[in-house]
């Protein structure tokens, strides 16, 4: 049974749920188990519901005890629907169930996006059984900054700006069922760090990455063709340096079976396997 958490519960069950937070067993994305985020993150984050009309806490129950919460947020106009944190400690399935069906009742015709760590293999067997698709299947992967020198760039690496937006819009292209779509990176681009690589004035590479003071993200290396190790390594030594420069003490990057080798390679650090499953409600 599903029931919207009372802020003056929390207290009651911080300590529980953070628990749960730190085993990718039984937790969902974003995951607290890499180092970076930290117990008082997750505090801040979870108290967030209480102030936001389009966020709410569900607390699981099971067998007449709390199993768990759910904590999600809407996007009205964009019709998407996330979590927080999933966090159950049993009941994995039901939980997910149970929430598909809350979400078809309070939220019809959003998209409804469920993360996991591959280490929940409970849910990822509910979400496929659940009519659920797998849109991402990555690691997650890890850059400490703190000790980081910046290395030397490459010159043919160049900020994506209003002017040439639409060369990186042309790579971005074939990636435009994710959230964060050339219309709304343009729209919002003083929040990102765009990059395009340019050997010889030819757009061969972009690099989309969010700016952030703390820790920043880069969410996808796109190619007009096949993988290009050089222009990968380009364009992540661009982003380090940038995230550098703006004082992140990290960096965050999902990376694909192809791109892995030479992510470890320049130095980022594995946290686990990452899962994005997707339903249209």
């Amino acid at each position: 049974m599903l029931t919207p958490l009372k802020r003056e519960e929390f207290d009651k069950y911080i300590d529980f749920v953070y628990a749960l937070a730190l085993d990718p067993a039984r937790s969902g994305y974003p995951t607290y188990t890499d180092g970076i985020k930290t117990r008082a993150d997750f505090v801040e984050r979870s108290l967030r519901a209480f102030e936001r009309e389009n966020e709410d806490i569900l607390l699981y129950e099971r067998d007449g005890e709390t199993a768990g919460w759910i904590h999600y947020y809407h996007l009205a106009e964009d019709q998407y629907l996330d979590t927080c944190s999933f966090c159950i400690a049993e009941g994995m399935a039901d939980a997910i169930a149970e929430f598909t069906a809350f979400a078809r009742g309070h939220f019809p015709g959003s998209e409804l996006y469920l993360k996991f760590p591959g280490e929940n293999t409970q849910a990822a067997a509910a979400l496929e059984v659940g009519g659920f698709v797998c849109i991402e299947r990555d690691f997650n992967d890890v850059f400490e900054l703190d000790r980081y020198e910046s290395r030397q760039p490459d010159p043919d690496v160049v900020p994506v700006t209003r002017e040439n937006f639409d060369l990186f819009r042309a790579l971005h292209a074939p990636h435009e069922d994710m959230y964060w779509n050339s219309d709304r990176l343009l729209a919002d681009m003083d929040e990102w760090r765009l990059l395009l690589y340019m050997p010889g004035g030819v757009p061969a590479g972009a690099l989309q990455a969010r700016r952030d003071s703390e820790m920043g993200e880069i969410f996808g290396i796109f190619f007009p063709g096949e993988y290009d190790a050089g222009a990968y390594r380009a364009l992540v030594t661009a982003a380090l340096n940038g995230a550098k420069a703006d004082g992140a003490g990290s960096m965050v990057f999902f990376n694909d079976a192809e791109t892995q080798a030479d992510a470890l390679a320049m130095g980022f650090r594995c946290v686990g396997e990452y899962m994005c499953y997707k339903t249209l409600l």
